[in-house]
C-alpha cells in the first residue's frame, strides 16, 4: 500500500517528465533547422570551373545556331554573289530579317522616267533573283513586288497620278517573273505611289528635298516562305 509520502513522489516525478517534454520538441527543431540551413550553404556553393564549362557550352550551341544556314539565307548569299556590280554600283540593297529577304532597287534600273516598260537592264536584274530562287526550288518561295514614286505628279493619258504609275510598274515587274518560270499564285503587286517615302520628301519649312527623290522612286522585292511551309 502506498503511503501519503510515495505518492506525492510519484506526482512529482510526472509533472518533471512533462516539464521536459518541450524540450525534446525544441531539440527536434533545432536539428531540423541546423540541417535545413546546411543544405542551404551546400546548395549555394557554386563550382567556378563547372560553372566555366557550363558558359562555355552555352556559347558552343549559340555559336552552332548562328552558323546554321536556313534557305532563306543561301537565296540571299546567292543574290550578293549575283548582283555584286550592281551593289557596289549602289543599285539595290538586299536585307534578310524576319519577313524574309527584301531588295530594294533604285527604279531607273528597271524603267524610263514617266514609263512603266521594263528596261533590259531591269530585266537582268529579275534573271539573276529568279536564278537565286530556283537554285533551291524545293521551297517554293513567294515573292512581294512593290512600286514606289517621288511626290512629283504626273497626270498622262496612261497615267493619271502616281498611284497608276507605281501600280504598273510592279505589275510589269511581275509579270515578267511569270515569264521566268514562277508561279502567278506566288506573287502579288502593289504600288505604293509616293505614300511611303525612306527619305522625307520635304524639309520641314515644306519645301521639296530634290536630292531625295531618287531614293524615294525604287522597287522593292520581297521573297518569303509560303505559309505552313517551315
Amino acid at each position: 500500500m502506498l503511503s501519503r509520502k510515495n505518492i506525492g513522489h510519484q506526482h512529482a516525478d510526472e509533472e518533471h517528465e512533462e516539464d521536459q517534454e518541450w524540450l525534446l520538441t525544441y531539440s527536434d527543431m533545432i536539428t531540423l533547422l541546423l540541417a535545413f540551413f546546411a543544405m542551404l550553404i551546400a546548395v549555394s556553393y557554386v563550382d567556378l570551373n563547372l560553372w566555366e564549362q557550363m558558359k562555355q557550352g552555352l556559347r558552343s550551341d549559340i555559336s552552332k545556331e548562328e552558323n546554321v544556314k536556313t534557305p532563306l539565307a543561301e537565296v540571299k548569299q546567292d543574290l550578293d554573289s549575283l548582283l555584286v556590280v550592281e551593289k557596289e554600283q549602289g543599285l539595290v540593297n538586299i536585307l534578310l530579317d524576319k519577313d524574309g529577304i527584301k531588295l530594294y532597287f533604285n527604279s531607273s534600273y528597271f524603267f524610263d522616267s514617266g514609263e512603266a516598260r521594263l528596261l533590259p537592264t531591269g530585266e537582268r536584274i529579275i534573271d539573276k533573283v529568279t536564278q537565286a530562287m530556283n537554285a533551291l526550288d524545293f521551297y517554293k518561295f513567294n515573292v512581294d513586288v512593290e512600286g514606289h514614286t517621288d511626290n512629283v505628279p504626273i497626270n498622262t493619258p496612261i497615267f493619271p497620278s502616281n498611284w497608276e504609275l507605281s501600280v504598273a510598274r510592279a505589275s510589269g515587274v511581275v509579270k515578267y517573273f511569270i515569264q521566268e518560270g514562277i508561279e502567278g499564285e506566288r506573287l502579288k503587286a502593289s504600288g505604293y505611289a509616293d505614300t511611303k517615302p525612306i527619305v522625307p520628301h520635304q524639309d520641314e519649312q515644306g519645301r521639296d528635298i530634290i536630292e531625295n527623290r531618287a531614293l524615294n522612286r525604287r522597287i522593292v522585292i520581297r521573297i518569303y516562305y509560303q505559309l505552313g511551309q517551315i
